[in-house]
Protein backbone atom coordinates (compact mmCIF):
# COMPACT_ATOMS: atom_id res chain seq x y z
CA UNK A 1 0.00 0.00 0.00
CA UNK A 2 1.19 3.15 -0.78
CA UNK A 3 0.43 7.40 -0.14
CA UNK A 4 1.43 9.92 -2.64
CA UNK A 5 3.69 12.85 -0.73
CA UNK A 6 5.72 15.55 -1.91
CA UNK A 7 7.93 18.25 -0.29
CA UNK A 8 7.50 21.48 -2.21
CA UNK A 9 10.63 24.03 -2.54
CA UNK A 10 10.24 27.25 -4.29
CA UNK A 11 13.18 29.06 -5.50
CA UNK A 12 14.61 32.10 -6.54
CA UNK A 13 14.36 32.22 -10.20
CA UNK A 14 17.32 30.53 -12.00
CA UNK A 15 18.79 29.16 -8.74
CA UNK A 16 18.88 25.78 -7.88
CA UNK A 17 18.54 24.64 -4.06
CA UNK A 18 21.64 23.26 -2.34
CA UNK A 19 21.94 19.18 -2.95
CA UNK A 20 23.50 18.64 0.62
CA UNK A 21 20.43 20.84 2.12
CA UNK A 22 17.67 19.42 0.17
CA UNK A 23 19.09 16.02 1.26
CA UNK A 24 19.31 16.60 5.30
CA UNK A 25 15.87 18.58 4.97
CA UNK A 26 14.64 15.07 2.97
CA UNK A 27 16.10 13.10 6.01
CA UNK A 28 14.11 15.08 8.47
CA UNK A 29 10.73 15.11 6.60
CA UNK A 30 10.90 11.49 6.38
CA UNK A 31 11.62 10.89 10.31
CA UNK A 32 8.48 13.18 10.70
CA UNK A 33 6.75 11.00 8.53
CA UNK A 34 8.02 7.42 10.17
CA UNK A 35 7.26 9.33 14.05
CA UNK A 36 3.44 10.36 12.98
CA UNK A 37 2.71 7.16 11.73
CA UNK A 38 3.97 5.30 14.72
CA UNK A 39 2.09 6.79 16.96
CA UNK A 40 -1.08 6.71 15.14
CA UNK A 41 -0.59 2.89 14.37
CA UNK A 42 2.48 1.16 15.66
CA UNK A 43 2.05 -1.62 13.83
CA UNK A 44 2.97 0.32 10.98
CA UNK A 45 6.83 0.14 9.21
CA UNK A 46 6.99 2.92 6.39
CA UNK A 47 9.90 3.81 4.41
CA UNK A 48 9.84 7.08 1.75
CA UNK A 49 10.77 6.41 -1.67
CA UNK A 50 11.90 9.44 -3.77
CA UNK A 51 9.94 9.41 -6.90
CA UNK A 52 11.34 11.94 -9.12
CA UNK A 53 11.81 15.78 -8.90
CA UNK A 54 9.82 18.42 -10.76
CA UNK A 55 11.99 20.90 -12.73
CA UNK A 56 11.68 24.69 -12.03
CA UNK A 57 10.75 25.17 -8.31
CA UNK A 58 11.49 21.93 -6.47
CA UNK A 59 9.15 18.95 -6.11
CA UNK A 60 10.52 16.22 -4.17
CA UNK A 61 7.72 13.66 -5.24
CA UNK A 62 7.43 10.59 -2.75
CA UNK A 63 5.64 7.32 -2.13
CA UNK A 64 5.04 6.41 1.30
CA UNK A 65 5.12 2.49 1.30
CA UNK A 66 3.50 1.15 3.79
CA UNK A 67 5.56 -2.19 4.01
CA UNK A 68 4.66 -3.55 7.60
CA UNK A 69 1.01 -3.62 8.66
CA UNK A 70 -2.10 -3.27 6.62
CA UNK A 71 -3.79 0.36 6.58
CA UNK A 72 -7.40 -0.55 5.77
CA UNK A 73 -9.03 1.97 7.47
CA UNK A 74 -8.74 5.17 5.25
CA UNK A 75 -9.38 7.50 8.18
CA UNK A 76 -5.84 6.45 9.76
CA UNK A 77 -4.49 7.16 5.95
CA UNK A 78 -5.88 10.52 6.35
CA UNK A 79 -4.95 11.12 9.39
CA UNK A 80 -0.93 10.58 8.93
CA UNK A 81 -0.64 12.35 5.46
CA UNK A 82 -2.67 15.19 7.20
CA UNK A 83 -0.70 15.21 10.35
CA UNK A 84 2.28 16.30 7.99
CA UNK A 85 0.60 18.68 5.89
CA UNK A 86 -0.58 20.05 9.12
CA UNK A 87 2.99 21.04 10.82
CA UNK A 88 3.15 23.14 6.56
CA UNK A 89 -0.50 24.87 7.02
CA UNK A 90 -0.59 28.76 7.82
CA UNK A 91 -3.74 28.37 10.22
CA UNK A 92 -3.81 26.49 13.47
CA UNK A 93 -6.65 26.02 16.59
CA UNK A 94 -9.98 25.63 15.18
CA UNK A 95 -9.37 27.95 12.34
CA UNK A 96 -7.14 24.44 10.79
CA UNK A 97 -9.89 22.37 12.25
CA UNK A 98 -12.48 24.05 9.86
CA UNK A 99 -10.19 23.75 6.90
CA UNK A 100 -9.17 19.74 7.38
CA UNK A 101 -13.25 19.12 7.73
CA UNK A 102 -14.46 21.38 4.73
CA UNK A 103 -11.63 19.77 2.61
CA UNK A 104 -12.06 16.06 3.50
CA UNK A 105 -15.96 16.31 3.09
CA UNK A 106 -15.45 18.01 -0.54
CA UNK A 107 -12.08 16.39 -2.10
CA UNK A 108 -13.14 12.63 -1.19
CA UNK A 109 -16.42 11.39 -1.03
CA UNK A 110 -15.66 7.91 0.81
CA UNK A 111 -14.89 10.13 4.03
CA UNK A 112 -18.35 10.87 6.32
CA UNK A 113 -18.39 13.94 7.71
CA UNK A 114 -18.40 12.06 10.91
CA UNK A 115 -15.35 10.72 9.69
CA UNK A 116 -14.02 13.75 8.77
CA UNK A 117 -14.49 15.36 12.62
CA UNK A 118 -12.57 12.22 13.99
CA UNK A 119 -10.04 13.12 11.62
CA UNK A 120 -9.75 16.58 12.41
CA UNK A 121 -9.40 15.87 16.00
CA UNK A 122 -6.55 13.48 15.60
CA UNK A 123 -4.82 15.90 14.04
CA UNK A 124 -5.34 18.76 16.21
CA UNK A 125 -4.23 16.35 18.79
CA UNK A 126 -0.84 15.77 16.84
CA UNK A 127 -0.04 19.42 17.06
CA UNK A 128 -0.98 19.82 20.65
CA UNK A 129 0.97 16.64 21.75
CA UNK A 130 3.99 17.90 19.31
CA UNK A 131 3.91 14.94 17.30
CA UNK A 132 6.47 14.90 14.87
CA UNK A 133 7.67 18.43 15.91
CA UNK A 134 11.09 17.77 16.19
CA UNK A 135 12.12 16.45 12.94
CA UNK A 136 10.01 19.16 10.97
CA UNK A 137 12.02 22.13 13.11
CA UNK A 138 15.00 20.04 11.45
CA UNK A 139 13.69 20.22 7.91
CA UNK A 140 12.90 24.69 8.21
CA UNK A 141 16.79 24.57 10.23
CA UNK A 142 18.45 22.83 7.14
CA UNK A 143 15.90 24.57 4.39
CA UNK A 144 17.34 27.90 5.86
CA UNK A 145 20.89 27.70 5.05
CA UNK A 146 20.41 28.04 1.18
CA UNK A 147 18.85 31.77 0.60
CA UNK A 148 17.85 30.19 -3.27
CA UNK A 149 14.86 28.49 -1.16
CA UNK A 150 11.85 30.82 -0.64
CA UNK A 151 9.43 28.92 0.73
CA UNK A 152 8.00 25.14 1.46
CA UNK A 153 5.26 23.23 1.43
CA UNK A 154 3.25 19.64 1.94
CA UNK A 155 1.47 18.64 -1.32
CA UNK A 156 -0.05 15.09 -2.27
CA UNK A 157 -0.55 15.55 -5.66
CA UNK A 158 2.47 14.72 -8.10
CA UNK A 159 4.57 18.21 -8.94
CA UNK A 160 1.15 20.34 -7.55
CA UNK A 161 2.18 23.36 -5.55
CA UNK A 162 0.00 22.87 -2.14
CA UNK A 163 -2.24 25.56 -1.10
CA UNK A 164 0.04 26.91 1.82
CA UNK A 165 3.54 27.54 1.76
CA UNK A 166 5.54 28.86 4.44
CA UNK A 167 7.63 31.94 3.32
CA UNK A 168 11.30 31.95 4.60
CA UNK A 169 11.00 34.64 6.74
CA UNK A 170 9.03 31.94 8.87
CA UNK A 171 11.83 29.75 8.50
CA UNK A 172 13.86 30.49 11.47
CA UNK A 173 10.66 30.67 13.86
CA UNK A 174 9.42 27.75 13.37
CA UNK A 175 13.35 25.93 12.93
CA UNK A 176 12.87 26.57 16.74
CA UNK A 177 15.89 28.55 16.87
CA UNK A 178 17.11 29.94 20.06
CA UNK A 179 18.11 32.87 18.57
CA UNK A 180 20.47 34.90 15.80
CA UNK A 181 23.45 34.83 17.89
CA UNK A 182 26.26 32.49 18.15
CA UNK A 183 26.43 30.19 21.26
CA UNK A 184 29.46 30.72 22.27
CA UNK A 185 29.32 27.03 24.36
CA UNK A 186 31.55 24.52 23.43
CA UNK A 187 28.89 21.80 25.27
CA UNK A 188 25.07 21.44 25.52
CA UNK A 189 22.35 19.46 26.33
CA UNK A 190 19.03 19.21 24.47
CA UNK A 191 15.67 17.09 24.88
CA UNK A 192 14.53 14.93 22.59
CA UNK A 193 11.79 12.57 22.16
CA UNK A 194 13.00 9.38 20.54
CA UNK A 195 11.04 6.07 18.93
CA UNK A 196 13.45 3.65 19.22
CA UNK A 197 13.80 -0.02 18.24
CA UNK A 198 15.19 -2.50 20.84
CA UNK A 199 18.19 -4.42 19.76
CA UNK A 200 20.24 -5.31 22.84
CA UNK A 201 19.13 -4.50 26.39
CA UNK A 202 21.48 -4.87 29.50
CA UNK A 203 19.70 -6.96 32.03
CA UNK A 204 21.64 -5.50 35.36
CA UNK A 205 21.00 -2.70 37.69
CA UNK A 206 23.08 -0.18 36.20
CA UNK A 207 24.02 2.52 33.61
CA UNK A 208 25.68 0.35 30.59
CA UNK A 209 24.24 1.46 27.59
CA UNK A 210 21.36 -0.26 25.65
CA UNK A 211 21.94 -0.18 22.06
CA UNK A 212 18.79 0.86 20.03
CA UNK A 213 18.22 0.99 16.33
CA UNK A 214 16.45 4.96 15.95
CA UNK A 215 15.97 7.62 13.08
CA UNK A 216 20.11 8.16 13.59
CA UNK A 217 20.65 4.80 12.97
CA UNK A 218 22.64 2.33 16.02
CA UNK A 219 22.38 4.06 18.77
CA UNK A 220 23.65 3.15 22.88
CA UNK A 221 21.82 4.86 25.56
CA UNK A 222 21.66 4.39 29.42
CA UNK A 223 18.51 4.25 30.81
CA UNK A 224 18.14 6.54 33.57
CA UNK A 225 14.68 5.72 34.51
CA UNK A 226 14.76 4.26 37.34
CA UNK A 227 11.34 3.06 37.89
CA UNK A 228 11.17 1.61 34.35
CA UNK A 229 14.75 -0.15 34.91
CA UNK A 230 13.68 -2.07 37.73
CA UNK A 231 9.95 -3.01 37.01
CA UNK A 232 12.21 -4.44 33.24
CA UNK A 233 15.06 -6.51 36.15
CA UNK A 234 11.86 -7.31 38.18
CA UNK A 235 9.79 -9.07 35.07
CA UNK A 236 7.29 -6.09 36.42
CA UNK A 237 7.13 -4.56 33.05
CA UNK A 238 5.43 -7.72 31.52
CA UNK A 239 7.68 -6.82 28.67
CA UNK A 240 8.72 -10.27 25.76
CA UNK A 241 12.15 -10.74 24.93
CA UNK A 242 11.47 -11.11 21.44
CA UNK A 243 12.12 -9.02 18.77
CA UNK A 244 9.93 -6.11 17.35
CA UNK A 245 10.00 -3.95 20.77
CA UNK A 246 9.51 -0.50 20.58
CA UNK A 247 9.94 2.44 22.79
CA UNK A 248 9.38 6.00 22.75
CA UNK A 249 10.90 7.69 25.15
CA UNK A 250 12.34 11.02 26.29
CA UNK A 251 16.22 11.21 25.86
CA UNK A 252 18.63 13.21 27.09
CA UNK A 253 21.52 13.94 24.76
CA UNK A 254 24.92 15.58 25.17
CA UNK A 255 26.66 17.35 22.62
CA UNK A 256 30.16 19.00 21.93
CA UNK A 257 31.15 21.78 19.30
CA UNK A 258 33.73 20.99 16.50
CA UNK A 259 34.57 22.72 13.83
CA UNK A 260 31.26 25.18 14.34
CA UNK A 261 29.20 22.06 14.29
CA UNK A 262 27.69 19.75 17.02
CA UNK A 263 28.72 16.35 17.49
CA UNK A 264 26.52 13.92 19.68
CA UNK A 265 28.46 12.64 22.92
CA UNK A 266 25.84 10.85 24.75
CA UNK A 267 22.65 9.66 24.74
CA UNK A 268 20.60 9.04 28.11
CA UNK A 269 17.36 7.80 28.18
CA UNK A 270 14.99 10.26 30.81
CA UNK A 271 11.77 8.12 30.64
CA UNK A 272 10.32 5.70 29.24
CA UNK A 273 6.90 6.71 27.33
CA UNK A 274 5.63 4.15 26.29
CA UNK A 275 6.68 0.70 24.72
CA UNK A 276 4.65 -1.30 22.17
CA UNK A 277 5.12 -4.69 20.66
CA UNK A 278 2.71 -6.30 17.78
CA UNK A 279 0.88 -7.69 20.38
CA UNK A 280 0.55 -4.09 21.95
CA UNK A 281 -0.97 -1.14 20.13
CA UNK A 282 -3.10 0.54 22.25
CA UNK A 283 -3.88 4.46 20.93
CA UNK A 284 -1.17 6.60 22.42
CA UNK A 285 -3.71 9.32 22.57
CA UNK A 286 -5.53 7.54 24.69
CA UNK A 287 -3.07 7.83 27.13
CA UNK A 288 -3.53 10.37 30.23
Amino acid sequence: MQQQINLYLDLVEGEFADLEVVAKASLAFAAAVREISYIIDPSLTVKLELESGTEGSLSLNSIIHFIRGQVADPVTRKIIVLGILAWFAQETGSALLGIVVNDLVSDDPSISEEDALRIAEKVQLILEKKVGAKPIQDVFKELEKDKSITGVGVSTKKGARPKAIVPRSEFHRRSGSDGDEIDAKETRTRPERMVLTLISPVLQNNHNKWRFLSKDGNIYAAIKDEKFLSDMLSGKAGIPMKSGIIILANVEIKEKRSDNAWEITERNIIEVVDVRTSDNIDDLFSQK
